[in-house]
């Protein structure tokens, strides 16, 4: 995953680069383009003046020809049409065709695949290609495919793509069923909590003094806005999801004098190893989210309950016995019918 990742990158800069030479040569063009259109005008007023002769007005449009045939030529040929699956490289008795590489761009984003010229897109795979190629090789030559190392994460990499595999293939398709969403969606009508949902933006800090300073600085009436652009870290957020309260730990909600509209904490809120400033910037009645609004959310409820019933069918069917930490066994707990 790290190595195509590091692909696209190398291929969004090839990109910046492309799209940097191609605004410079469209403006090149333009300028060309402006001083042939002046000259030809130029000529066309000496033809109107009976003094001058008409010998340069011919050098003029003569010149002003022949720029316009050379941009002609510098003009992008059509590309012509590929039959087949040609040979892209040759390396030895190993052919490298033409599929491979447009499978290789498959992997890449879609928007990234938009942006960039077909083209200059298969330049760079092509050579990227080359490049996995050559050096998978000298990695082989130097025995590194026969190493423990190598061979253990091979196998960890086998099994999780048969895991995902399998869930894919099995579960999958249970999470997407209208007629299962639908039912998990009325079951989500029928458990909805009403109340109120909260809308933050937070000021993050390097350490509690600052962030006790911001407080001090906000109760004197400095704007929020303002500390948050100067002091706050790249951390620091404007949200624009809306949080239910029933949902906020309590730890988090004890910070607060009152959970209401433009409350600013009255101490600290540590996280990670940053220290944050929460504001509540907005407040309102919650609402149960419609059937589109929340789809993902119950298509990923339905994939954790078949989950749960797959790991206690295959517990079953595979006897298996489960330990604690120490070796003793874990408890089995009864469920009710």
């Amino acid at each position: 995953m790290k190595f195509k990742l590091g692909c696209a990158s190398a291929v969004l800069m090839f990109l910046c680069c492309d799209l940097a030479w191609g605004g410079a040569l469209k403006n090149s063009f333009t300028k060309g383009k402006t001083e042939v259109e002046a000259q030809n005008k130029g000529a066309e007023k000496s033809e109107e003046r009976p003094q001058i002769s008409d010998a340069p007005s011919e050098k003029v449009t003569q010149k002003a020809d022949e720029q316009v045939q050379a941009r002609k030529e510098e003009a992008p040929k059509e590309k012509k049409e590929i039959k087949g699956n040609p040979v892209i490289f040759r390396i030895g008795k190993k052919e490298i065709r033409r599929d491979e590489i447009l499978a290789e761009i498959k992997t890449l984003p879609v928007q990234l695949v938009q942006q960039m010229p077909a083209d200059k897109l298969f330049d760079e795979m092509k050579r990227q290609k080359l490049m996995t190629y050559l050096v998978t090789e000298q990695a082989k030559k130097a025995g590194m495919d026969r190493e423990k190392g190598y061979i253990d994460q091979i196998e960890k990499l086998k099994e999780r793509v048969l895991f995902e595999s399998y869930l894919v293939k099995e579960l999958a398709p249970k999470a997407s069923n209208e007629t299962t969403l639908q039912q998990q969606y009325q079951k989500y009508l029928v458990e909805f909590k009403s109340g109120k949902e909260i809308k933050i933006s937070t000021i993050a800090l390097s350490t509690e003094k600052e962030a006790k300073e911001i407080i001090e600085a906000l109760g004197k009436g400095a704007p929020f806005d303002k500390l948050q652009k100067e002091k706050g870290l790249g951390s620091s957020e404007n949200s624009d999801r809306y949080i239910p309260v029933f949902r906020m730990p309590d730890d988090l909600k004890k910070k607060f004098k009152a959970v209401a509209k433009n409350e600013v904490t009255k101490e600290p809120v540590k996280i990670a190893d940053t220290y944050h400033v929460i504001k509540i910037t907005d407040m309102r009645d919650s609402k149960p989210g419609t059937f589109e609004e929340i789809k993902p959310i119950l298509s990923q409820l339905i994939l954790r309950d078949e989950m749960d019933k797959l790991m206690s069918k295959l517990e079953n069917q595979y006897k298996v016995q489960k330990f604690n930490e120490d070796g003793t066994p874990e408890k089995v707990e009864k469920t009710k019918n």
